[in-house]
């Protein structure tokens, strides 16, 4: 029987040994290298709380997006809904900071006003962690961004749309009421969208209230003094209650009810709405870019641009409100 085993010459055996070496001691170089090189990291500062449905969107995104590319994601809540008060949430801030020293991110990510306002535009506008930003409504003026050091997405809502949608189905609507709660973002839209409520005709008022009483003594009120209520939406007004706020709209509608927030669908016959996950989506991206070496002011900002349309059967029957024919409207309750 023949043996395959052969015995090599003493020199190729040594100049295999020294190959092997060789390329044991390169895989080992590159194991101390990947050590050496660590995760990238990026904190993200949410305005609001898990379980505000437009947010969870836009973090979710974030989440599954930065989670694929291996990087280390750590969140923070402002509860800025839930805790609306100045000193609160200047409280809660300055424990983000603190959050921010301790966890030692390559990015920020902060989603709404409130965390942009109270945290990346006095701490971080010129450095020296770069941020990128979401869910700033209309506007990141008032908070002197962008700068070099920051970028971000604005939140735009379809409501210039939703109106002109509606005013073909009501020709004679002129009085608008807006009902929403009472927070920072709904007060910086009420002084940057005033002036478009009237450029395009209609006589705005404001009911910005604090909890659900509140908010159906309003809803009753605006059916008697307005053409049509617009309901941006609810995550601040204490005590809301699903149910019974929509057995309260079913009961009491009598006019024209519309939101640019899909979330706000079950109170509300039309809907032309944001898509919250865009949020996310273009935050997370523009991080990635800055953690793969470009500069936030390099990253031109941007606006949301995807719409999606609803109806509600139940209310718009009992308006007699049939969306425009042009739209492919889902149905919504």
């Amino acid at each position: 029987m023949r043996s395959t085993e052969q015995v090599l010459p003493a020199a190729q055996f040594v100049r295999r040994a020294c190959v092997a070496a060789a390329v044991a001691a390169i895989m080992l170089a590159g194991a101390a290298c990947s050590k050496a090189r660590p995760q990238k990291k990026v904190l993200y500062i949410n305005s609001y709380h898990e379980g505000y449905a437009p947010s969870d969107e836009a973090m979710d995104a974030v989440r599954k997006i930065l989670n694929a590319a291996g990087v280390q994601l750590e969140i923070f809540f402002l509860d800025a809904k839930r805790h609306p008060e100045t000193d609160g949430i200047l409280k809660r801030s300055a424990e983000a900071l603190e959050r921010i020293q301790k966890f030692r991110p390559d990015v920020l990510i902060a989603s709404d006003d409130d965390a942009v306002k109270y945290v990346i535009a006095p701490h971080y506008r010129s450095g020296p962690i770069p941020a990128v930003f979401c869910g700033v409504n209309w506007s990141s003026e008032p908070y002197g961004l962008p700068s070099e050091n920051v970028t971000g997405i604005i939140e735009t809502v379809p409501v210039e749309a939703a109106l002109k949608d509606l005013r073909r189905s009501f020709p004679k609507i002129q009085k608008l009421r807006i009902l929403s709660e009472d927070s920072t973002s709904e007060r910086n839209n009420r002084a940057l969208l005033d002036p478009l409520y009237r450029r395009l005709g209609f006589e705005p008022s404001y009911a910005l209230v604090a909890d659900l009483a509140s908010w159906k003594k309003e809803f009753v009120k605006a059916q008697l003094e307005a053409d049509v209520i617009y309901l941006p939406t609810m995550g601040a007004v204490a005590g809301w209650n699903e149910v019974e706020a929509r057995q309260w709209v079913a009961q009491h509608i009598r006019k024209p009810v519309f939101t640019c927030d899909d979330f706000m669908m079950p109170y509300a016959a039309y809907g032309l709405t944001k898509v919250a996950r865009e949020q996310g989506e273009w935050a997370a991206a523009a991080a990635l870019k800055i953690l793969r070496g470009a500069k936030p002011r390099d990253i031109p900002p941007a606006s949301n641009q995807r719409v999606r349309c609803f109806v509600n059967p139940e209310l718009s029957e009992k308006i007699d409100f049939h969306p425009p024919d042009e739209r492919s409207c889902e149905g919504r309750q």
